[in-house]
């Protein structure tokens, strides 16, 4: 290294440093300042915003911060010990343990390969193909619960259709197929609320709060359409963006992915979700949770003779660490919640910013969504976990709602179709990494910062018209009651 090149890399190696203690500083402040909260409260806040700064700026285990955290809770009195020892006994933690397991027999089987290559081997040239791809990985969200999990499914697809042995005239076209699949798979996250784990988060700390779930009927009606428009549009963008009208009218080769009989295994799979879809869809009807269905799906799918899974192979499969992030998080925000932190924060807040002005619906729709859409979309620049996002944001957006006697159904579900979107830096998400270290040609990090420069007004834009043209008109309405 040259000696201006060490004088320059110095001042960044302080600048992370800097960073944690002014950080640090001012959440010891945040927790002293207030005279009218009680210590359990002070503990309660100081705990989860040090877990908030160090999802932010280190690289430690996310899970390992959450479960640190839930330990701090219990140790300085701000939580019980039963609610640490009975976190993973959650509805939704059996939920989404339920889902890994029905997303690993989707993907073993080959049933995903299938759905992607039946639908994009229809394609007769690069747009097409692009189009169609899109398409088939809609679905996707609702079959495999983690977009790491619904990347590494499709990532075959990527060598099928632009393998190396294509030439150097076919890296632009492979370049934007590889940035195309793990967008849509990001943007569409918003279809299921089985999608990510923290929809599942969202829905308990609503629950809590207020004793309400979105429901995955509910979701579906809300974001299923949502998805679908910003999935279409994203493919619109990346078309345009990377590849020239020729490019796009190029002939893409004919791929053997997905193809030739359904296997037994595939059958079975397709038949035992399908009853799971079915019946989670009519909660409403039958009574039985989904979190309840999931098991037994996951029974059936586990189970001898009929089954797809060793079990053992199925546990294996779960992402324990999620899990374990998911539970603890749920306790991180409900200390906040429980020892009146939460409510001091957003009260606060309000004071600070006048954001009384919006109290019972005051202030304009567009004013109120623009903002909570600006915040969740923004978030993922700071904190690159899904879960952690919804951890830190779920709480006070709740609270902000009903301090601001705003609907809080709408508010956490606008916020989290935000919140869902992080294609700015390959780190925002473990599907843009994946894609991104393939083997052969693939985008590099300016093409995501390109992308992410038309996509996030897209994003913005369309979560506005979609308020206004159908979530408003669905039950997402901002005013309460």
């Amino acid at each position: 290294m040259t000696a201006a090149g060490a004088q320059t890399s110095r001042p960044r190696r302080w600048l992370k440093p800097i960073g944690l203690l002014i950080a640090f500083a001012l959440l010891a402040i945040l927790v002293l300042m207030p005279v009218d909260l009680f210590l359990p409260g002070r503990v309660a806040l100081a705990v989860f915003g040090t877990a908030v700064i160090l999802w932010a700026t280190t690289r430690l285990d996310a899970a390992w911060i959450a479960l640190a955290g839930a330990v701090a809770l219990v140790l300085f009195g701000a939580a019980g010990q039963r609610d640490v020892t009975g976190m993973l006994g959650d509805d939704i933690i059996w939920l989404m343990i339920g889902a890994f397991v029905i997303g690993t027999a989707f993907e073993t089987s080959g049933l995903a390969a299938r759905l992607t290559g039946a639908v994009a081997a229809r394609a007769r040239t690069t747009g097409q193909l692009f189009w169609l791809t899109t398409l088939a990985l809609i679905p996707l969200t609702f079959l495999i619960p983690s977009t790491s999990g619904r990347a590494a499914a499709t990532l075959p697809a990527l060598n099928a259709f632009f393998g190396a042995d294509r030439g150097a005239e076919a890296e632009r076209g492979r370049r934007a197929f590889a940035i195309l699949i793990p967008t849509i798979i990001l943007v569409a996250t918003t279809a299921a609320l089985t999608g990510a784990g923290s929809h599942l988060l969202a829905e308990d700390l609503l629950y809590q709060r207020i004793g309400e779930r979105f429901g995955f009927a509910q979701w579906a009606l809300w974001g299923l359409p949502f998805a679908l428009a910003v999935s279409l549009a994203s493919c619109w963008v990346v078309l345009r963006l990377f590849l020239s009208r020729d490019e796009r009218a190029t002939a893409v080769p004919r791929s053997s992915l997905g193809q030739g009989p359904m296997t037994p295994a595939e059958w079975k799979t397709l038949a035992i979700a399908a009853i799971t879809f079915g019946l989670w869809f009519t909660t409403a009807w039958h009574g039985y949770r989904i979190a309840s269905v999931a098991v037994l799906a996951m029974i059936v799918l586990t189970a001898p003779v009929i089954g797809v899974l060793k079990f053992k192979a199925a546990m294996k499969a779960v992402n324990w660490s999620l899990v374990v992030f998911v539970g603890a998080a749920l306790l991180l925000g409900q200390a906040l919640i429980n020892t009146q932190a939460a409510g001091w924060l957003v009260g606060g807040l309000f004071d600070i910013t006048n954001l009384d002005t919006i109290r019972g619906g005051d202030a304009p729709a567009m004013v109120v969504v623009a903002a909570i859409a600006l915040i969740s979309l923004a978030s993922h620049l700071f904190m690159t976990s899904h879960v952690a996002r919804m951890a830190a944001l779920g709480p006070p957006f709740i609270l902000m709602a009903q301090t601001a006697e705003l609907n809080p159904v709408a508010v956490l579900f606008i916020a989290t179709a935000g919140m869902n979107y992080c294609l700015t830096l390959p780190v925002c998400s473990k599907a843009l990494l994946l894609f991104q270290d393939v083997d052969g040609v693939t985008f590099r990090p300016r093409d995501l910062m390109r992308l992410s420069a038309v996509l996030m007004p897209v994003h913005l834009v369309l979560m506005i018209i979609f308020y206004f043209g159908w979530w408003q008109w669905t039950g997402l309405a901002l005013a309460a009651g």
